[in-house]
């Protein structure tokens, strides 16, 4: 009986550690799988600017592309993403709307194969319906956890100085003022693009198995954690710890409603809500 007992009181503790192992597990193949292919996308995006201005401009030697990117080399790849960045958001902004399907198929395939297949973990039920009291759930966390942001960003601002923020926030706030098109894009990509494959896995896989061993407390901190830290890609580190409490709104969303949509909707609102800023303020916005 007391083995039993000592059993029952080491098994979350079991739980916690071989669902750390399997998620950090997913997350090595997706960031690997991820990093990858984007190297790619950058080479082969930037390789085929670099032949239309030879073809257009005869006498330009594009020394401004590198005929291959050193990934190894800072300089090197800072420069090639800087300029694969600038291009996207000024020229190909449908680009945008594949790097998230790219992000998706990275992390949510592996997550679904060995979590779900192999592991057999429970995960959200995708196919529910989301009903209005849902919508408007979502719709009122993304918006609050948007307003918190916000605020919370300013006083820190205010206490250390506004930090370097990353390329692509620059260039997109940049060119994003009153640009339709862009907005229209980066709502398809960033709003609901990322909005869906994120909640998906983070909420829906990763979340989901804590909160069905009746250790959503726990579960909550740890994928908010890995929420923040995913996000974090240059720029400041004041950015991803603001959104460690971006994925803790988004994750008691999930776990007082059960239902993946509400913290969808909630992320969709809260990015939207930034890019709307952003459109309407431009490089003003802080």
């Amino acid at each position: 009986m007391d083995l039993e007992k000592e059993d029952q009181k080491l098994a979350p503790g079991r739980d916690v550690l071989l669902m750390g192992l399997i998620q950090v597990f997913v997350l090595f193949i997706g960031m690997y799988s991820y990093m990858k292919v984007t190297r790619f996308q950058v080479e082969s995006t930037l390789s085929l600017k670099a032949s239309k201005q030879n073809f257009t401009k005869a006498k330009e030697v594009v020394n401004t592309v590198p005929s291959e990117v050193v990934w190894n080399e800072p300089a090197s790849a800072e420069k090639a993403v800087r300029e694969y960045t600038e291009f996207v958001v000024t020229k190909r902004p449908w680009l945008l709307s594949l790097d998230r399907i790219i992000w998706g198929l990275c992390f949510l395939v592996p997550s679904y194969f060995f979590i779900r297949k192999i592991a057999r973990i429970e995960t959200a039920e995708f196919t529910d319906s989301a009903s209005g009291r849902d919508i408007l759930a979502g719709i009122a966390t993304g918006f609050a956890t948007f307003c918190f942001v916000n605020v919370a960003s300013s006083l820190i601002f205010f206490i250390i100085g506004k930090p370097q923020s990353n390329y692509l926030e620059i260039i997109l706030t940049k060119n994003l003022f009153l640009n339709w098109k862009l907005l229209g894009w980066t709502l398809l990509a960033i709003a609901f693009g990322a909005g869906i494959f994120e909640e998906f896995f983070f909420r829906g896989f990763l979340l989901k198995y804590f909160e069905e061993k009746n250790l959503g407390s726990i579960g909550l901190i740890i994928t908010s954690v890995i929420f923040g830290v995913v996000h974090f890609n240059g720029g400041s580190y004041v950015a991803p710890i603001l959104l460690i409490f971006v994925g803790l709104s988004f994750g008691i969303s999930y776990l007082k409603t059960g239902n993946i949509w509400v913290p969808v909707t909630a992320h969709i609102t809260y990015n939207a809500s930034m890019l709307l800023a952003g459109f309407l303020l431009g490089d003003r916005i802080s």
